[in-house]
């Protein structure tokens, strides 16, 4: 069973699997809090929160991202000290889908050759996600 990576939101999820779903070419998948049975229990949700999404989801040829609106109190924080790492056999696809995602964001590391890879660079998206994105190895 491959790692899945679930992202942290907290009002940003629908529009961020939004982006990424136009972004890797996949449909999101998604259920609101709003779903959730009055029953259930939990901590209360304001108004707002109930349109946020308690999970997320896009499958495309990468793997599975996943992701979810964190209510604070869930314990919830945004993203934090992680990067999703992906890899593309074409240079020119690599570099796309890297400028892609850094749009409205902050680029960490430009992306072009590198002693390790043919191309990489770092970038945090307009949604806090940060990304490295490779492609080949380098010639030594």
């Amino acid at each position: 069973m491959p790692f899945i990576p679930y992202l942290s939101f907290q009002g940003q999820c629908a529009e961020a699997f939004a982006f990424y779903g136009k972004v890797f070419g996949a449909t999101p998948e998604t259920s609101p809090f709003s779903e959730i049975p009055a029953d259930a229990g939990g901590p209360e949700l304001s108004p707002e929160q109930k349109g946020w999404l308690m999970h997320a989801q896009i499958v495309t040829p990468d793997g599975v991202l996943m992701g979810a609106d964190m209510p604070p109190q869930y314990g919830g924080v945004p993203q934090a000290g992680v990067s999703i790492s992906v890899t593309r056999d074409d240079g020119a696809a690599a570099l796309a889908l890297f400028e892609r995602l850094a749009e409205g964001g902050r680029i960490a590391m430009p992306y072009g050759p590198t002693f390790f890879a043919k191309g990489f660079g770092m970038c945090t998206d307009r949604f806090g996600t940060s990304w490295m994105v490779s492609h080949g190895m380098a010639d030594h």
